[in-house]
């Protein structure tokens, strides 16, 4: 999982293919929205709905979102859905996953780490991944709905799967990592944890995204934009305090095992604004 390339999972609705690439040259863009958006450049002719996480999703508390690029009415979109959807992704080894094309009917993907299934829209729910180990994106009442919480901070994704005639994607990753010094690792997670006063949330009792321990009535809608390098790893908003220290990200990285400089860390955001003025 600390490759220098990016791994992609490329879906082709009109075919009903799916196929794997890795991107060496891409390991710079890190993850999240910036990744997303640079994919986007390299695709934007084909329509594309770009799902990407971050390296340290799935592995550290606050890092609980995934980022979705896509294209609405003329404009590009940049959201981010909390639940369990990101550590599902990281363990299922990808990066990134984008979907081109309309499907001839409505369809489910279910995806079982880096393998594709297209299923019938009303294909039972229980029947799709495995349990315990599977994310489900779903459209009800026009509006997407993950794990039966977690919403949509605006209604173009909405639009999106409806134009591509994508009636759900399900997400099933089963892969193992662990980190090759495992104290160093457990003693800045628990710093981390630590850092919970620096969370601009409070404490609940609602659903938590994947790896934090706030169960906070914040976590039920999505977000729209925000700090490049926090979004690129992909962390909470709440948490953007935390990991927009890049001390704190170089450790992160280093511990699980990437190559990341601080020069890598700090000139992201001149890539990402780079690639917005190719797109104009």
């Amino acid at each position: 999982m600390n490759s220098v390339s990016k791994k992609v999972l490329f879906i082709n609705l009109d075919k009903s293919t799916s196929e794997v690439k890795t991107f060496p040259d891409l390991h710079k863009y890190i993850g999240g929205v910036a990744l997303g958006l640079k994919l986007y450049e390299l695709y934007q002719n084909e329509d594309p709905l770009i799902f990407s996480i971050g390296p340290l999703n799935g592995f550290f508390p606050f890092i609980s979102k995934t980022s979705v690029v896509f294209e609405t009415d003329g404009l590009i979109e940049d959201v981010y859905f909390g639940g369990y959807l990101s550590s599902r992704l990281r363990f299922s080894d990808l990066d990134s996953l984008i979907i081109f094309g309309r499907a001839s009917q409505p369809v489910i993907l279910d995806l079982q780490n880096e393998s594709v299934s297209f299923r019938e829209d009303d294909a039972p729910h229980n029947s799709l991944g495995l349990p315990g180990k599977r994310s489900f994106l779903g459209i009800v009442k026009k509006q997407p709905l993950l794990d039966d919480y977690f919403l949509s901070p605006e209604s173009g994704l909405g639009q999106k799967f409806e134009k591509k005639r994508l009636a759900g994607l399900s997400v099933t990753g089963t892969a193992v990592y662990t980190p090759k010094d495992m104290d160093k690792y457990t003693t800045v997670y628990k710093q981390l944890l630590a850092r919970t006063k620096e969370v601009g949330a409070e404490h609940g009792f609602f659903p938590s995204c994947s790896g934090c321990p706030m169960g906070c009535a914040k976590s039920n809608l999505g977000e729209v934009g925000g700090n490049v390098l926090s979004h690129s790893l992909v962390a909470c908003g709440f948490a953007e305090n935390i990991y927009t220290d890049v001390g704190t990200v170089f450790s992160c990285l280093n511990i699980l095992g990437y190559d990341y400089t601080h020069e890598d860390i700090e000139n992201l955001p001149i890539l990402v604004q780079n690639v917005l003025k190719n797109l104009g």
